[in-house]
């Protein structure tokens, strides 16, 4: 799950790419129209602050998205390590913020680390539902079980994996009655 550390001479050419370079041209195209077509300084100037730094903000958002996609690590992020242990019968709930935060990272994998994050997730909804006792995160954890289960028939994967999603359901099977499931 740990991303691909890039250098900083990567990172500063990446940046370059996309936020310099449409940075430097939206400078060069706010300024040189207002300026050489319309002969309005004011405008040229004003223009020429504005639409840089909505450029600016747009690419930024967009290269940090990139790099979230291609789970790159910059050399100025620095990795929180989140120790969570995932015990179903333990009763320690897992934190909501955290979980939402491995939901919004789910869309960025793809292939076999895609499935061992629903099944991951299934696991995380599981440990709640038994430490809440709510049968609606019980039955969250089942829609993961099912994703995962579903994005298992497209895909080639590990025993690992298939064991991950297997350990889950057999959770899932263990809990049911506890959540009035026959």
């Amino acid at each position: 799950m740990e991303g691909k550390k890039l250098s900083f001479l990567k990172w500063l050419g990446l940046a370059l790419l996309f936020i310099g370079f449409p940075t430097a041209i939206a400078v060069v195209v706010s300024f040189s129209i207002p300026y050489y077509l319309l002969y309005n300084v004011t405008l040229a100037n004003t223009l020429s602050t504005i639409i840089p730094i909505v450029v600016f903000i747009i690419t930024g958002i967009y290269f940090r998205k990139y790099l979230q996609s291609r789970n790159l690590i910059t050399p100025f992020m620095k990795r929180r390590s989140i120790t969570i242990t995932i015990l179903t019968d333990s009763g320690q709930p897992i934190d909501e913020k955290y979980i939402r935060s491995f939901e919004a990272n789910l869309k960025f994998v793809k292939g076999e680390e895609y499935i061992k994050q629903l099944a991951m997730l299934g696991m995380m909804y599981l440990q709640n539902a038994v430490a809440y006792d709510n049968k609606e995160l019980y039955l969250r954890a089942k829609e993961y079980l099912a994703r995962a289960e579903e994005a298992m028939e497209e895909e080639s994967i590990s025993f690992e994996t298939k064991m991950l999603v297997d350990n889950l359901r057999s959770k899932i099977e263990t809990h049911k009655y506890r959540f009035g499931e026959i």
